[in-house]
């Protein structure tokens, strides 16, 4: 299978909308797509992702998000959705095996039913093992099921702060990379050393290494990457996308500036999802700016609301740097 066209520029790890009672929001979910669209730029919607809060998702979660925004999309923009089986990720208590591999399976299959362009399935840090060879062996068999399980083109998804054990290596990426549709890899890191051995050793394969972080875009692009996702890629995508277009183009100074500017946005963003959602609703997209606890859980903390002066603070700096492009 080869990659997907989609699979180019900014993909968007979209946010969740949920209401006060923190059940899913169908209204604000379909209002937030409804803004990016407007706001042009996104090449394809990650839905289930780290940033719209993964690890706090049951089963009916996922079929109840996965379902209304391909129902309403319906073809315009390509959506991903993440699949992995339902866990918390508290290393403490780690599921079932055969059942978190069902659930793999089983949301899988719904996606594609469902409309989807595409799924994502984190690195199975939620099955243990022990040594190299058992790692070699779970990887195969856990991506080797997933996607014998669909027809769409299947994304592994590394996380930041996944424990080291279970990290991708060069030689392992490129025999996942042999699974038929298995088309592409995120892994959230910007050291420049692990974007340019992973792409290297698939440079030979029809299989896209996606940056997942936005700040080192212009360095995995040196290296062949075609895409990323970032916060980035749903607050300014456009930028993003000017990054790799000024890039291909041979306007290197210009893909410079471009990073710059994105780099700029990325560490100056307190609560990026906080942010987005109030932005959102201010341009006349109601969404709510609840979020569910993901406390105990190494992703992440609960962030703290942002206050009207931070809000405004970071409007100002986004909107004078959208404003160059």
């Amino acid at each position: 299978m080869k990659v997907p066209a989609f699979v180019r520029g900014s993909i968007a790890p979209t946010f969740t909308a949920f209401k006060e009672d923190r059940t899913l929001d169908d209204r604000g979910q379909r209002n937030l797509l409804d803004f990016m669209c407007a706001q042009g730029g996104v090449n394809a919607f990650f839905i289930r992702s780290g940033m719209g809060q993964m690890y706090t998702f049951d089963m009916d979660d996922v079929k109840q998000l996965t379902k209304n925004c391909c129902d309403h999309l319906g073809g315009r923009v390509p959506v991903i959705v993440g699949c992995n089986g339902v866990w918390n990720r508290d290393y403490g208590k780690l599921p079932e095996a055969a059942e978190f591999i069902a659930q793999g399976v089983e949301l899988s299959k719904f996606s594609e039913d469902a409309g989807a362009s595409g799924v994502v399935h984190t690195v199975p840090d939620a099955i243990a093992f022990n040594g190299a060879a058992e790692k070699e062996a779970l990887f195969l068999r856990y991506y080797s099921t997933v996607c014998a399980a669909t027809k769409l083109p299947v994304f592994i998804y590394q996380p930041p702060t996944v424990a080291q054990a279970y990290h991708l290596t060069p030689g392992l990426l490129a025999q996942l990379a042999d699974i038929g549709n298995l088309c592409g890899v995120k892994v959230s890191s910007p050291n420049g050393e692990t974007i340019f051995d992973l792409c290297w050793a698939t440079r030979e394969k029809d299989f896209a290494y996606i940056v997942g972080c936005e700040t080192a875009f212009y360095a995995g692009l040196l290296a062949g990457a075609p895409a990323a996702i970032g916060q980035g890629t749903t607050i300014n995508p456009k930028i993003i996308n000017a990054v790799q277009n000024r890039f291909e183009a041979g306007d290197l100074a210009g893909a410079l500036a471009a990073q710059a500017s994105v780099n700029r946005l990325c560490q100056v963003a307190n609560n990026p999802v906080d942010f987005f959602k109030a932005y959102a609703t201010e341009k006349g997209y109601p969404v709510g700016r609840t979020i569910r606890s993901i406390s105990p859980n190494p992703y992440g903390h609960d962030a703290k609301p942002l206050s009207d002066a931070e809000y405004n603070a970071f409007k100002v700096i986004l909107e004078e740097e959208l404003a160059q492009y």
